[in-house]
């Protein structure tokens, strides 16, 4: 009978039986790869796990980046150290020869965005400041601080959720201008991306918008928005075939005008009554509820915000028009830096409060930066609320400073760190900043100045931004 199976008797060389064949998948190195460990996510490639952001030319080569995406932003925080700085030569030195330029509009902004900056009194400085605070702490006031009180009472599940609840409703709420603002710009970069034939009949639904609509009053744009404009898109692209940069504007489109819809100022006050109708936010608020949402809709809306916002649109259209090469080509990729270093605020890892705020006071330049962990770890947790706030800050003529300062139950500990020249006047320094403590109320168990050697990072102050690091790495 043939043989069909070609079966066959191996020959056995005992000589070489402890010769591994590297070529062999069969004869791989017998080290075990990624033992399982429960305190992290290793490797499932059958590879030894790198560290991330090795320098080697595997991972410089690697289609996967098994960087963390908090890892990213923490990379990206070291990154942006030096925002203040380029800002500072965007602001007090490129900026000024701008404004004898030919672009009659750049000039014209920047002469505009620059008085915005110049104050001339103490009280006008104070002002600007604390505008400047407001516009960025969404959910600041005497009713959030209730709220934020009410959950620290470990409140039950259902009133937890309800309150959540009513405050994602009111950033959408809040938020209305502001998206309406980002769906105009949209739909004004889908028009240069469609096909000439669609533009004419698509500029017509855009302009049927309401772009000035206030904070609320949503219900005719989300019409627009539902029935006849995203329709339009979707067809758009099912006859194209369009899968590109039209399909991916038109999602980010969507994906603002849902939240802009979560707006409605009807909804909001459903989500106000669901808080209401819970008893035990009756028994752990601490005040009249309604009061404070009647004030907090007057707060919310567009006519309500202050003119210092005319400060913050100044710098966005400027950054814009930066980065488009209105400033010239040869700062173009600065102002692409300073609008990337901005948009790291806006990232869900960010765990403290940012501001940047330059201005002119009695004919001098001064940039400041200021970092707040509004809710720092707390030594005990009975202890009062803990703020830790590192500021600094670059006064034309006289050199840079650096402060931090934890506060807790109106006690503080304070370092100043100054330029050299200042060192001497050590004395002077501590008395006059101690009576400005002591004229807010505020008490001091520690005040130190000393010479300013060096930039500190925001990492070295807040050590604890690092500490998500050691959770899982993975990064899609």
């Amino acid at each position: 009978m043939a043989n069909i199976l070609q079966v066959t008797t191996p020959t056995l060389n005992t000589d070489n039986r402890n010769i591994l064949n590297p070529q062999d998948p069969r004869q791989a190195g017998q080290a075990i790869h990624n033992p399982v460990d429960p305190t992290r996510v290793v490797r499932a490639d059958g590879k030894d796990g790198e560290q991330a952001g090795a320098n080697t030319q595997d991972a410089l080569l690697s289609v996967l980046d098994y960087e963390s995406n908090y890892g990213a932003f923490i990379k990206s925080l070291g990154e942006n150290n030096n925002l203040s700085a380029l800002l500072e030569s965007v602001l007090f030195t490129d900026m000024a020869g701008l404004r004898g330029t030919e672009q009659a509009e750049v000039s014209a902004l920047v002469e505009r965005f620059l008085m915005s900056m110049r104050m001339d009194s103490p009280e006008d400085l104070l002002q600007y400041l604390q505008g400047q605070g407001e516009l960025q702490v969404r959910f600041g006031g005497d009713f959030f601080n209730k709220l934020r009180a009410l959950l620290s009472q470990n409140p039950s599940e259902r009133l937890k959720e309800t309150v959540l609840g009513f405050l994602k409703g009111y950033n959408d709420y809040s938020s209305g201008a502001h998206l309406l603002q980002q769906m105009q710009s949209l739909t004004e970069d889908i028009e240069q991306l469609l096909l000439r034939a669609y533009r004419e009949e698509f500029r017509g639904l855009a302009d049927s918008m309401n772009w000035d609509a206030q904070n609320g009053d949503t219900e005719q744009n989300t019409g627009i928005l539902n029935q006849r404009l995203i329709p339009f898109l979707s067809s758009y692209i099912s006859r194209t075939h369009d899968y590109g940069a039209v399909r991916e504007a038109t999602m980010l489109l969507i994906f603002h005008a849902v939240r802009y819809e979560n707006g409605d100022k009807g909804r909001l006050f459903r989500l106000f009554d669901n808080m209401l109708a819970n008893r035990d936010f009756g028994r752990l608020f601490k005040g009249d509820p309604e009061a404070d949402m009647e004030q907090l809709l007057a707060t919310g809306s567009r006519e309500s915000q202050p003119p210092l916002s005319e400060f913050a649109d100044n710098l966005a259209t400027l950054l814009l028009k930066g980065a488009n090469g209105h400033g010239g080509l040869e700062n173009v990729q600065q102002f692409y830096n300073i609008m990337n270093g901005m948009l790291l605020n806006e990232s869900v890892y960010m765990p403290l409060l940012h501001f940047i705020l330059p201005f002119q006071y009695e004919d001098n330049n001064v940039m400041s930066e200021m970092w707040i962990d509004p809710d720092a770890k707390r030594d005990k947790e009975e202890d009062g609320r803990k703020i830790k706030l590192f500021l600094k800050f670059d006064i034309q003529g006289v050199g840079k400073f650096e402060l931090v300062m934890l506060l807790q139950n109106h006690l503080s500990r304070l370092q100043l760190f100054v330029p050299p020249q200042l060192v001497k006047q050590e004395k002077q320094i501590q008395n006059e900043v101690a009576d400005i403590l002591k004229k807010n109320g505020i008490r001091f168990s520690q005040l130190l100045v000393r010479e300013r050697v060096r930039d500190r990072k925001v990492e070295e102050i807040f050590p604890e931004i690092r500490e998500k690091e050691r959770t899982i790495n993975v990064r899609i």
